[in-house]
């Protein structure tokens, strides 16, 4: 696989997914940081704004100038794989005050800034995968990447279309977390901002929406528990203003300030866990 340079930030070094094309879904490589506003928003919602009166560096939901390198010191981490069944954000609808990066990229940027020539995989699509087209088409490549961190987001995609039965997201997770966990990797699974609070959602579908969502969040915390991982939602989780403007108008994707906030969260979960900032063993669950 190509080694390419991500961007000028840190030594990080992005590798290319390539995955054969026989799969259903069109796997991405290249992830912009453009800062273009999105077009076609017909969402007249003040809940959902553009700015923000807070910004970046003051909003306590993201990371401090400076924090990611101290929770991150000593990490024993060199190569990062990220999977599942969200697409690769292009370009996030901009927050002013936020910078345009995508979490995954962010969290590579602050490991390397922390240890310095992490090689990074990133094996999300251009499209939302099912689950079991995550561990068909992108856990074979995880396992071949040989990394020693892997972030998984599976169940966080929004598919109406698709019910997950009592324990079906559970087995899955499974199947994907158990090869991760015997070849040597730290995982991470992780959940997303609540939908329901997407001002975009009609409200007759919000607490059907909640529910799903909810149903998610507690079989990949199970499987975490039950298989020394750690499970990761961002903050914040409250509905209200608060947690919309996490969301983008137009479309249930994160903005700016959403990326943001979930890379703080996979950060300071990583540099919080017993001995792992200090390379001294894995990461357990609290």
């Amino acid at each position: 696989m190509d080694l390419i340079q991500a961007g000028q930030q840190g030594r990080v070094r992005r590798e290319d997914n390539d995955i054969a094309n026989s799969t259903r879904y069109d796997t991405g490589t290249s992830i912009g940081t453009s800062t273009r506003t999105s077009t076609g928003n017909d969402i007249d919602d003040p809940t959902a704004q553009r700015s923000s009166p807070v910004g970046e560096a003051a909003d306590p939901h993201c990371l401090r100038p400076g924090e990611a390198r101290s929770l991150l010191a000593g990490a024993p981490w060199r190569r990062l794989v990220v999977l599942g069944d969200l697409a690769v954000e292009r370009a996030a609808e901009p927050v002013e005050g936020y910078g345009p990066g995508p979490w995954y990229d962010r969290v590579a940027t602050a490991l390397d800034e922390a240890a310095e020539d992490v090689a990074y995989l990133n094996l999300l699509g251009r499209r939302e995968p099912r689950v079991a087209q995550v561990r068909s088409g992108q856990l074979p490549a995880a396992l071949a990447f040989r990394g020693d961190l892997a972030l998984v987001c599976c169940g966080t995609a929004y598919t109406p279309d698709e019910t997950f039965g009592r324990y079906g997201l559970t087995a899955e997770l499974v199947r994907i977390v158990t090869p991760l966990r015997d070849a040597g990797h730290d995982v991470v699974l992780l959940g997303s901002h609540p939908l329901a609070a997407w001002p975009g959602l009609p409200d007759g579908r919000r607490e059907r929406v909640a529910e799903q969502q909810n149903r998610v969040s507690e079989q990949a915390r199970a499987v975490a528990l039950r298989h020394g991982t750690l499970y990761v939602e961002p903050a914040p989780r409250r509905p209200g203003t608060e947690a919309a403007a996490v969301w983008s108008r137009d479309r249930p994707r994160p903005n700016s300030r959403g990326h943001a906030a979930l890379a703080a969260a996979v950060v300071r979960a990583l540099g919080t866990r017993p001995g792992a900032a200090a390379g001294r063993g894995p990461v357990r669950p609290p």
